[in-house]
């Protein structure tokens, strides 16, 4: 390569270089969203703790629009070592299969730990999870009506 075609080449990584810190610059001043302080689950399947079921349970972060830290690790462990609760990839999501055969302790509800770390931000979550926590009841539906008279 001639010497003029080098310096054209340098010359455009020069410029390459400097627009990217620029726009780096620029991402820097754009507002982040807050960091989440707190988390609460609730299940959405509404289907009994029992063996072969599903259940799955969805995070909220609070404050509203906050989010997880970028490089936090989630964690989510039962106390019952024949359940194993898996978190999705946005580690929002839980989800957990009861296996064939198996029964809820009498002695110990069964409950999960949910916890995140983020080395970065110092950012720590942490719920428990109690999936056989009574939902709410049916709603109650009338058998029958009667009609009065009015003048």
């Amino acid at each position: 390569m001639s010497d003029a075609v080098l310096t054209e080449i340098r010359d455009l990584l020069r410029h390459e270089v400097a627009l990217l810190r620029e726009i780096r610059g620029e991402l820097r001043l754009l507002p982040r969203p807050p960091l989440s302080t707190s988390i609460v689950f609730k299940e959405m399947t509404m289907n009994p703790t029992q063996a072969g079921q599903t259940q799955v349970f969805t995070g909220t972060l609070s404050p509203a629009g906050s989010v997880l830290a970028p490089d936090a690790v989630a964690t989510i462990v039962s106390n019952d070592s024949a359940v194993s609760p898996m978190l999705d990839a946005t580690k929002l999501i839980v989800s957990v299969t009861y296996p064939e055969g198996w029964v809820e302790s009498t002695t110990t509800p069964l409950a999960f730990t949910y916890a995140t770390t983020s080395a970065s931000t110092g950012q720590a979550l942490s719920a428990t999870i109690t999936p056989s926590a009574s939902p709410p009841p049916p709603p109650v539906l009338a058998t029958s009506i009667a009609f009065a008279q009015t003048e």
